[in-house]
């Protein structure tokens, strides 16, 4: 069998897709609040970065669950949430790109999020990688903004022909969600970053 060390790149993949759909939801509020109610060519122009990492995302995760090249559990630990993460961006950009609703899309984000938190839980109760508070973070993080991913769609649905909902459980659910999103992105990439120095140094 062939090893190949992808994590890194993986674990960075998925702060970038953090951090665009970051970007585009700040966006389409900023529109909102400016009186700009089509938000359609942001939406398109962002499905076209966030499919490709969802491709990749997806594609590499079954890759790794196929031929295991991670030590032990850690290919269940990291490639079962990325695959989840890769399907649930391809559902998204295919959604936009239809023009449907993102309401299904958002609750099944909301069911990846549980799912992503019991993971990073058992992970991090079990003591694996070398940072497990990291870990942790991490998996909590991305969990909690899925779970507001689908509070978040219904609220996107509402918004055409409208200005933002101003209610204040709308407003503490953008920020929240926005605030989770950016706090689990920058956690992946310092991850992700403290991954590369011994994966370069340890080559297969």
């Amino acid at each position: 069998m062939v090893f190949t060390d992808n994590l890194a790149y993986s674990l960075f993949s998925v702060s970038f897709a953090g951090l665009l759909l970051l970007y585009l939801t700040v966006s389409v509020y900023l529109s909102s609040r400016k009186k700009r109610n089509d938000f359609s060519e942001q939406m398109k122009s962002a499905i076209v970065p966030l499919l490709l990492i969802g491709i990749y995302m997806f594609v590499m995760a079954l890759w790794g669950q196929l031929t295991w090249p991670l030590p032990g559990s850690y290919n269940i630990l990291f490639y079962d949430p990325m695959i989840s993460f890769g399907i649930l961006l391809i559902a998204f950009s295919l959604s936009v790109k239809m023009g449907l609703k993102l309401e299904y899309v958002g609750f099944l984000g909301l069911l990846v999020g549980i799912m992503v938190m019991v993971y990073g839980f058992y992970g991090y109760s079990i003591h694996l990688t070398a940072a497990p508070i990291a870990l942790l973070g991490m998996y909590l993080l991305y969990g909690l903004a899925g779970l507001l991913s689908y509070p978040m769609s219904l609220m996107y649905d509402q918004l055409h022909g409208m200005k933002w909902d101003k209610r204040i459980v709308c407003q503490v659910a953008f920020f929240a969600f926005c605030f989770l999103l950016l706090l689990a992105s920058l956690l992946s990439a310092y991850v992700a970053l403290s991954a590369v120095p011994a994966h370069l140094a340890s080559p297969p």
